[in-house]
């Protein structure tokens, strides 16, 4: 006979999996309602504006790296994420994308790279969104976008529109991506502690 020790603070995967999907829910759900709220509608439309300008004008093509370019539209995605939530979040990522290409159009419009920035500012919502851990979460996010998002889907659009070597760009890609990661971390952390401290105060939350 064996004797089975079972922790009271352990959960079953059926239990942990069902929260999970609880906390995720409540996340959309909660991100949905702030948005019935003309006040943070406003903020939206003023980080969408900011996302669409970055996005349009500053860019930094990298020297040895011609595939890739470093930007800073992240920065009014992930504020979204960190005040709203992903639902916001994910939508200033999407219209970010399809308004800058009408306005500096690259080529044919190619959806990928809204996909792209749907799935961003999700991950920012998801991860940064509540969080009581927010170094952590903040850094996990950084990596999941970098590999997920930047490297492997980023590589495979590329691939797709223009036949491109898949694991040299890879390659280039990911060496953009361990240099952007620490810049990205930095820049949220500090508007984190200087900006959004202030601007959570005027959120109407209920």
């Amino acid at each position: 006979m064996r004797l089975c020790l079972v922790s009271p603070f352990s959960f079953s995967a059926a239990n942990t999996g069902g929260l999970h999907v609880n906390i995720l829910g409540d996340k959309f759900s909660k991100s949905a309602q702030m948005l019935k709220k003309p006040q943070n509608l406003a903020i939206c439309g003023m980080l969408l504006a900011l996302r669409i300008v970055i996005g349009c004008f500053a860019n930094v093509t990298l020297s040895f790296i011609p595939q890739a370019k470093l930007g800073f539209s992240f920065l009014p995605i992930a504020i979204a994420g960190i005040l709203f939530g992903p639902v916001a979040a994910s939508a200033i990522g999407a219209l970010g994308d399809v308004i800058c290409f009408f306005i500096v159009p690259p080529g044919a419009y190619f959806p990928g790279w809204t996909i792209n920035g749907l799935l961003v500012g999700m991950l920012y919502g998801l991860f940064l969104f509540e969080t009581k851990r927010f170094l952590p979460s903040l850094i996990i996010c950084e990596v999941v976008i970098g590999v997920f998002i930047e490297i492997i889907l980023g590589t495979l659009w590329l691939y797709i529109q223009f036949s491109s070597a898949y694991f040299v760009t890879a390659g280039f890609r990911g060496i953009k991506t361990l240099i952007a990661i620490p810049i990205e971390v930095f820049l949220i952390i500090i508007f984190n502690k200087t900006i959004l401290s202030r601007l959570n105060k005027t959120i109407i939350r209920r």
